[in-house]
């Protein structure tokens, strides 16, 4: 299963958007995304580099923890944390640890 839509989605791209940023058309974009097509190779890299992710974890052969072929168990809101997450700069990432550790330590 390709995660094109889900990734496409968090950073607010079109499809065609997308299509001009990785070089190819909005209807290969949407055939990739209903499955009626599968991207090449190039394709497939061109994606990963534009959402800043490895190919496995595009071809969802790979979970956010770099773990390969895992069958995920996260609810919902865990899955949105995850996602909110990845859309973080690094700082923010930074920042939001210290909160989580700081809501823990409460406890």
């Amino acid at each position: 299963m390709l995660r094109i839509k889900t990734l496409r989605k968090e950073q607010s791209l079109s499809q065609r958007a997308l299509a001009q940023k990785i070089g190819s058309s909005q209807k290969s974009i949407d055939y990739w995304e209903k499955e009626k097509a599968e991207p090449t190779a190039k394709f497939i890299c061109a994606l990963a580099d534009c959402f800043g992710c490895s190919t496995d974890f595009l071809l969802g052969r790979e979970d956010d923890f770099g773990n390969v072929n895992v069958q995920s168990d996260l609810s919902a809101g865990e899955n949105k944390l995850l996602s909110d997450y990845r859309r973080l700069t690094d700082k923010e990432k930074e920042q939001a640890l210290q909160f989580l550790d700081f809501l823990l330590a409460r406890r």
